[in-house]
């Protein structure tokens, strides 16, 4: 998260940092933690800093998906602007069927709490 910050600019830390954060997210009890310490903000800056990036989006996807994964990580996800995010990726682009794969799993996953949308 801090290289994230610290390298806001760089398409590519954006999307291996995303990527580090998809891979960690998978175990449940990390879920809670990577949200406490800023992983979500991070992945929501490095998507809206790099719309034009495709990787950055799909990578960004996949994280904002495991980390909702977890009921309250959900629920912040969404009042963060994430479920915003994921649907401008996917609508920039729309040819690049990893975001959009990506970007449909983020959107199940979050819609399955109706605390996350309303």
């Amino acid at each position: 998260v801090g290289l994230m910050k610290e390298h806001a600019g760089a398409a590519g830390v954006q999307e291996q940092g995303c990527a580090a954060l998809r891979n960690l997210c998978v175990n449940a009890d990390n879920q809670p933690k990577v949200a406490l310490l800023g992983g979500i903000e991070a992945v929501l800056a490095g998507m809206r800093g790099h719309a034009d990036a495709a990787g950055v989006q799909e990578q960004g996807c996949c994280a904002l998906r495991n980390l909702a994964r977890d009921d309250d990580t959900k629920v912040k996800v969404a009042h963060l602007g994430g479920i915003e995010a994921v649907l401008a990726g996917m609508g920039a682009h729309v040819d690049a069927a990893g975001v959009q794969k990506a970007g449909c799993e983020a959107l199940r996953i979050l819609c399955e709490n109706n605390k996350a949308i309303t």
